[in-house]
């Protein structure tokens, strides 16, 4: 990702913490006005089919029973209805009260049902009716009740669940679409909100629980609910075909999709033996989509955006077909399939719905691992506490409270410490303690070097995020943030070290969450801390070293300077070498900066003299005029000088030589050194480390301390010690501040 595209990409991440959508993803208002028009629509004829069935007033409808409110007694049950004129009272069934004809038995029942229903209808054309009631103890009397047509206090809940259902569906399904028009996964899950659109309308006569329908407009009903059936259940396996890596060319999925033409001739032929085969065909549907999330889950690892969305599409199917699936099951073992409440289907279908168009629309998509598995958990409890309720009742015999407390026992005691254990082991990574990140953070802190300091903050980093990579930020970075995809975080700069870019972190396998912004925003908090702690404590340090050296200045330097008065010329030379010692103990402790240029030639005089003692050659030229003006630390002087003093020192005591050539030169931002002699060399032992004196060792230990490195070498007359300082350049204007 290039830098200019880098920051529209940050850019648009900001848009969206404050509109909830990206800029580039503003859907465009006549896909918006298409979407609203649909819902509208769909709720209008929702509710003209409900307001198209009869009732009777004071009439109660159960699940498979029908009672009449009478003045003066309780509910009494209705065993009969009759029209005006009619001669035989029409009996009613509990088979008259089945609001989805597909749950029948045969199709020979259905034809039975749909003929009923049309004698029914034909009862309530008049204005009235003579209903007969059952009271115990007492013969059984008709009533005449006057027939009206359903309102809106007479629709019953399940036509409220199945429209709010099928509307919350199919806009959320516009709604994506209108960010992503152009991705056939957002078209496919439009097309499949709008099946469930038209299930909840298809469904919204019969679930407002009117006493009967015209057997022609349940048929349509039904065709039309098979449709969107058929249509829903493809597309849910569109979708995975598709996303998050297509399984399929487009033509194949255009094939796929037209495979459900055959299947609704076969339905509407009555081909397919049975009038509940289109359950078969959503319990395959759940099937075959929980096979295409375990091939699209393969097909993603090392994509972990991508898997993100699969993981909660896939709990979104395990959690919304296993329901299903149960309570299908549980009705259907029980013999009472008919009876069974199809607005709970809409229920579950909603949970499927919401979790597939989360993870296409890949929203907050940084928290959906642990959401994703809080939710698989939950589900995975109530599930075995159903189960486990439902086998001891109908498979143990016991009764429903002791199966109910047993269920609840093993499941709180079996299946809770269990669910822990995975939530530890698969959710919750490992990482430091508060111990070992005030460690890193204090050793980062107080690490002088700036090299080092930079990489003990990338080691920090790597250690907490174990990313692929980290690299420096495209663009600055002001704040702690992540990318649109989660799949970068930008931390800015801190310590010395430059804005950074972590991508993909747990090696590829995870993704950002906001509470890596946090962890991030802690540290860099500690380490601000921890600098202005240490920035305290140096100043202390400094005014403390302010006094040594002005004591060491005023009290030992005025008294070796009285000392030279009285001195021979013997003892004279050292104790100008103990002055020189203590201005430069006293520069050290202040941290004074002084020119390389004087500093060289301070060096070079002191050299002079004391070679002169010693009947020995020099050979030093002077500094260039015209080099580069460089500025030297208080410790960096003192290296320089010591290592010099201390190469002069043991070529007068064990070299013999009669000359000594010193040359020095900046390579760049080091300054290079070598003294020279046409002495005696080094004895072996010396240079194998095994000799008894320090001197080499302490120029070893000085110069390395200044990051830099010493070579001796005993030449074919002489020997040699050659060492390197790294240096920082000042511009040449500070030249004319020390002349």
């Amino acid at each position: 990702m290039g830098p200019l595209k880098q920051e529209l990409s940050l850019q648009r991440f900001s848009i969206s913490n404050l509109t909830g959508v990206p800029a580039s993803r503003r859907p465009r208002a006549w896909r918006l006005w298409l979407v609203l028009a649909i819902t509208l629509l769909s709720a209008a004829l929702s509710f003209g089919l409900a307001f198209q069935g009869k009732t009777l007033d004071g009439l109660i409808r159960g699940t498979d029973t029908l009672s009449l409110a009478v003045p003066g007694h309780p509910p009494l049950p209705v065993i009969s209805l009759r029209a005006a004129g009619q001669a035989t009272p029409f009996v009613v069934l509990p088979s008259d009260l089945v609001t989805q004809i597909d749950g029948l038995e045969t199709y020979a029942q259905v034809d039975a049902h749909l003929k009923r229903q049309d004698e029914i209808v034909n009862i309530l054309k008049g204005p009235s009716v003579l209903v007969g009631l059952q009271t115990a103890g007492r013969p059984a009397f008709e009533t005449a009740v006057a027939v009206r047509t359903l309102c809106l206090s007479d629709l019953d809940s399940s036509f409220w669940v199945s429209l709010c259902v099928g509307l919350t569906a199919f806009l959320v399904g516009g709604w994506v679409w209108c960010l992503k028009p152009d991705e056939k996964v957002t078209q496919g899950l439009a097309v499949n909100g709008f099946g469930m659109l038209i299930a909840a309308v298809s469904s919204s006569a019969t679930f407002a629980k009117p006493l009967a329908l015209p057997s022609g407009l349940i048929s349509a009903l039904t065709t039309l609910n098979h449709l969107a059936t058929v249509l829903f259940g493809l597309t849910l396996l569109g979708i995975f075909l598709l996303f998050p890596k297509p399984l399929i060319s487009d033509r194949q999925y255009a094939v796929f999709l037209a495979a459900g033409v055959p299947l609704l001739v076969l339905d509407q032929l009555r081909l397919l033996g049975i009038p509940t085969g289109l359950f078969i065909f959503c319990f395959l549907v759940v099937i075959a989509a929980v096979g295409l999330v375990a091939i699209q889950f393969h097909n993603t690892r090392g994509a972990p955006h991508l898997r993100a969305s699969l993981i909660w599409m896939g709990l979104a199917v395990i959690a919304s077909g296993g329901i299903w699936c149960v309570t299908i099951a549980a009705y259907a073992i029980q013999g009472q399939f008919d009876t069974m409440p199809e607005s709970f289907i809409f229920l579950s279908f909603l949970i499927l719905y919401v979790g597939i168009a989360v993870g296409v629309a890949r929203f907050r998509l940084f928290d959906v691992g642990e959401w994703a598995l809080r939710v698989f958990f939950f589900t995975a409890a109530a599930l075995l506490f159903i189960c486990l309720d439902a086998g001891l009742i109908y498979l143990a015999g016991m009764a429903h409270t002791s199966a109910m407390a047993l269920a609840l026992l093993i499941t709180a005691f079996g299946y809770l410490p269990f669910r822990d254990m995975l939530w530890r082991r698969f959710v919750r990574s490992k990482t430091l303690s508060d111990t070992e990140l005030m460690g890193h953070v204090l050793e980062m802190a107080f690490e002088p070097e700036m090299s080092k300091r930079q990489g003990q903050w990338r080691d920090l980093l790597q250690k907490l995020f174990v990313p692929l990579s980290i690299s420096p930020s495209p663009v600055p970075v002001s704040a702690t943030c992540i990318d649109p995809d989660n799949l970068h975080l930008f931390v800015p700069a801190h310590l010395d070290t430059p804005s950074l870019q972590i991508s993909y972190p747990q090696s590829g396998r995870g993704l950002f969450a906001p509470r890596h912004i946090a962890l991030v925003d802690h540290l860099l908090r500690l380490s601000h801390k921890a600098a202005l702690g240490l920035t305290a404590y140096e100043r202390g340090a400094a005014e403390q070293r302010q006094r040594l050296a002005q004591d060491l200045h005023d009290d030992v330097g005025a008294k070796l300077v009285s000392g030279l008065i009285v001195a021979d010329e013997a003892s004279r030379p050292f104790i100008y070498g103990a002055l020189n010692d203590i201005r430069e103990i006293a520069a050290a402790l202040v941290n004074e900066r002084a020119p390389l240029d004087r500093t060289l030639a301070e060096m070079r005089h002191e050299t002079v003299r004391r070679l002169d003692a010693a009947n020995i050659a020099l050979d030093w030229p002077l500094w260039p005029e015209d080099e580069a003006f460089v500025e030297l630390t208080a410790l960096q002087k003192k290296a320089l000088a010591s290592t010099v003093r201390e190469a002069i020192t043991n070529i007068i005591k064990h070299s013999g030589a009669t000359g000594v050539t010193a040359a020095f030169r900046l390579d760049g931002q080091v300054l290079a050194a070598c003294v020279t002699d046409d002495g005696a060399g080094f004895p072996k032992a010396a240079l194998d480390g095994q000799g008894g004196g320090q001197g080499l060792k302490s120029m070893v230990d000085r110069i390395g301390q200044m990051g830099g490195k010493v070579r001796f070498e005993t030449l074919t007359v002489g020997a040699s010690v050659a060492f390197d300082i790294p240096l920082t350049s000042v511009p040449a204007t500070k030249r004319e501040a020390h002349a």
